[in-house]
């Protein structure tokens, strides 16, 4: 991940990496977040700063693997909220995932924090399905 980020320009360009939060539930059960470990290991290696208290989830949703499309769009609905929107006015975040197979989730963090204030969100993920 750390070497295709460094081949565009974007890297240059964000402010704080930001991983797409999970449900309390899930991370309870799993004891990680592997967007999280992902962006902790990104920042380390770029030097952008991380930033963790800022986007979250306000439901708990069912697991995206297992839905359709249609049903992945209205189960993610409303799921992002951003906390502490002042830190991210006018930044550009660099938004990091584990998975994107539609990019409903990371599009709907991108609008949170769009609505929050961001000026950009780019996207990072580890896999494309």
């Amino acid at each position: 991940m750390n070497e295709t980020l460094r081949q565009y320009n974007f890297y240059n360009d964000s402010d704080f990496v930001v991983p797409v939060p999970l449900n309390i539930l899930r991370r309870i059960k799993r004891g990680y977040n592997q967007a999280e470990l992902l962006a902790e290991e990104i920042s380390l290696k770029t030097n952008i700063p991380l930033l963790k208290n800022v986007l979250f989830r306000k439901k708990i949703t069912k697991p995206q693997f297992r839905l359709s499309k249609v049903e992945r769009s209205k189960n993610i609905k409303g799921s992002f909220f951003v906390k502490n929107y002042v830190i991210i006015k006018n930044k550009t975040i660099l938004l990091i995932d584990d998975i994107a197979t539609t990019s409903i989730t990371v599009s709907s963090c991108s609008l949170a924090l769009k609505t929050a204030g961001a000026k950009k969100v780019y996207v990072l993920t580890l896999a494309r399905d």
